[in-house]
């Protein structure tokens, strides 16, 4: 059966609060929600675009999360969803999940800061400092961990070497895995010889502009398969990216204003739970490169890796695309790093007139 995860404050758990201040049982004397921030970016008054720092706490909400049988993969379509999932790990004193929902709430986040201590009082201490240092990969390598959370993971750098044909078939493979199961023992969505052809034309077609049939799935199929080509390190698929230029490491999607919704939620599904351990950023804003922390073609700050510089997704409007590119602040980082930004731009006919020379020119590779 599938299993539904209820987050909200208004329910009460019966959790075993006996000795929640012990420092080797609980460790906290402070709920840890609280000591966690979050750098979110918002729109003042002035329609300019800001920066606040919130406490979790003050950014929870209520939601439903389905897992489904049989595989019960966490996919969830934002990070707010996120949020309220690390506080329900935290409500009932479940470390494992606690680390899984941090994961993933990484990847999605301009910045993430923990408050291990304020006025010579610690705050962050036991089993929940030591799973904060696990994910942020600052304590010694722990084999025993690794094996368990590394299962809730599609490792696609291991098929770097596949041709590209037989890559895809192991992304839709793994996409099954992510639906549900229905009564007569199918899963719900299987991609179809159809959509595997037209990604693979996607990918590989010399032209740019690509027609399909209204219902041919390329939101909830083409779009997320596509994103976790990108997501991959697999070698045909990323030289045909490079289209004779330089090898792509920035994603952006733009899609029509009511879809924008809907590419986020499909790219948030199914895009976080891929390479365990690697470093990349899924950004469901693209006002985010504002922000100090968001660089385009650096590693991150915590990454030990010597691999490639650090994949981002971006998923925005046209609309909004343009706007941003009034930023002297992000024309900045997007001008020299342009030959290595990729543009998937879905329903190209409602942007067809529409685009100024200039923001042809600043992309072009």
């Amino acid at each position: 059966e599938d299993v539904i995860l209820f987050a909200s404050r208004n329910i009460h758990y019966l959790v075993d609060q006996g000795g929640q201040f012990c420092t080797d049982y609980y460790g906290m004397k402070h709920e840890l929600i609280e000591c966690i921030y979050s750098e979110e970016v918002l729109v003042d008054l002035n329609d300019e675009h800001i920066f606040k720092k919130y406490k979790l706490s003050e950014l929870l909400t209520e939601s439903k999360t389905v897992i489904h049988y049989p595989d019960y993969l966490l996919q969830v379509p934002s990070r707010q969803q996120l949020i309220n999932l690390l506080d329900f790990a935290i409500y009932v004193r479940n470390v494992s999940f606690f680390i899984l929902v941090l994961f993933y709430l990484r990847r999605g986040s301009v910045a993430l800061e923990y408050v291990n201590s304020e006025h010579g009082v610690t705050k962050i201490t036991g089993p929940w400092k030591e799973a904060i240092l696990y994910v942020l990969d600052r304590t010694q390598p722990n084999a025993h961990y690794d094996a368990i959370f590394e299962k809730q993971f599609f490792n696609l750098n291991q098929h770097k070497d596949l041709p590209l044909g037989v890559f895809i078939e192991v992304l839709c493979k793994n996409f099954t895995k992510y639906q549900r199961f229905t009564e007569d023992g199918q899963y719900q969505i299987v991609p179809t010889a159809k959509q595997k052809a037209f990604l693979q034309r996607i990918i590989g077609a010399e032209e740019c502009f690509h027609f399909s049939e209204v219902g041919s799935g390329k939101t909830k199929v083409i779009l997320p398969l596509l994103c976790q080509t990108f997501l991959s390190n697999n070698t045909e698929a990323h030289n045909l990216f490079r289209r004779g230029g330089k090898l792509k490491d920035v994603l952006v999607i733009l899609v029509p204003e009511h879809l924008v919704a809907d590419a986020r939620e499909q790219v948030f599904r199914y895009c976080l739970n891929l390479n365990f351990r690697e470093e990349y950023r899924v950004y469901d804003d693209i006002f985010v490169l504002l922000h100090d922390n968001v660089k385009l073609g650096e590693y991150s700050r915590f990454s030990k890796s010597t691999r490639p510089p650090m994949k981002q997704i971006f998923v925005t409007s046209f609309n909004q695309f343009k706007k941003a590119l009034t930023y002297d602040k992000i024309c900045d980082k997007v001008r020299p790093h342009r030959e290595h930004i990729l543009v998937i731009v879905d329903e190209v006919d409602d942007f067809l007139g529409k685009i100024p020379h200039r923001l042809c020119v600043l992309l072009s590779c």
